[in-house]
């Protein structure tokens, strides 16, 4: 990818550009500044892809409860049909103020975006106590149910995380943590509900990233009953090779080349691991599942 080369300048390079630089005119330093910004930056966007990557693979290698081969045919959870249109995003700094006051309301607001940071750093047990007195003192507030929702996911916390984002996707009206909770039924067997949190995800269409992450699980969820061939045609369905691959894109095609690999359609999944490897030759382990 063109990022690839981008990313690749040497720290002798830079070293050189640096030195040339003090002799140059303050335009000539503006450009250099600007090539230096240009570099961070395809640098900092490759280490997002490789990172996301990553995560898609730890994702896929979650390990399976004992319930995961349950056939339960009935919905766990009665929803209420999302609207048309979602609400409003909530001002989540705005209402702490309004239901504790400027003071509780402010440190309400930091105690947030420290959470939000401490999942970010994947500190997640660090996240959910920071979190937890929020949830109960602004039980309303869908953006903490969904933190702490996705903190208690990736803890394992099936069950919990459940809980927790369909109440956020009660309360925002969007179906944007359905693939996540999608997982969560799928990691207890919940067939019944993975296909009807499928079937909200492809009504809606929030966006392309989202109904593929979705499609995925739906895929996995599939695979799990022992119906490889069925998470073949939900991935391959629509599918085609995309000119400028995104993250969705590689992200779906390795769990499609996977699935091929487990129905006994080698060539084939080893020709598409073969065009993840030429996009993103360090995304999970293509490069050896590629090789004839």
């Amino acid at each position: 990818m063109a990022q690839h080369g981008a990313a690749g300048a040497t720290v002798g390079q830079r070293m050189d550009e640096q030195d040339a630089s003090e002799k140059f005119s303050a335009d000539e330093q503006r450009k250099f500044q600007e090539r230096q910004a240009r570099r961070d930056k395809a640098a900092q966007k490759h280490e997002g892809l490789r990172e996301q990557a990553r995560q898609a693979i730890d994702r896929g290698a979650m390990p399976a409860s004992a319930d995961r081969t349950s056939k339960r045919s009935e919905v766990t959870v009665e929803r209420m049909p999302l609207p048309g249109r979602p609400p409003k995003p909530l001002d989540v700094e705005r209402m702490m103020v309004k239901v504790a006051g400027k003071e509780k309301g402010a440190r309400g607001w930091r105690l947030f975006k420290r959470a939000a940071k401490e999942f970010q750093n994947e500190q997640f047990t660090d996240a959910r106590k920071t979190i937890k007195p929020l949830i109960d003192a602004y039980p309303n507030a869908s953006d903490l149910h969904e933190l702490h929702g996705l903190c208690l996911y990736r803890l394992g916390k099936w069950d919990e995380a459940i809980e927790e984002l369909e109440t956020f996707r009660r309360l925002s009206g969007t179906a944007e943590q359905n693939p996540v909770l999608m997982d969560c039924h799928r990691a207890l067997g919940h067939w019944a509900d993975v296909e009807a949190l499928w079937a909200e995800l492809g009504e809606l269409s929030p966006s392309a990233e989202l109904v593929s992450e979705g499609r995925i699980v739906m895929a996995g969820a599939q695979a799990d009953q022992g119906f490889i061939d069925s998470g073949v045609r939900t991935l391959e369905k629509g599918w085609k090779i995309p000119q400028e691959p995104m993250e969705h894109h590689l992200r779906r095609a390795y769990a499609l080349a996977d699935l091929l690999e487990r129905d006994g359609k080698i060539p084939k999944s080893r020709k598409l691991f073969g065009w993840i490897a030429t996009k993103a030759p360090d995304f999970g382990d293509v490069l050896e599942r590629a090789e004839p």
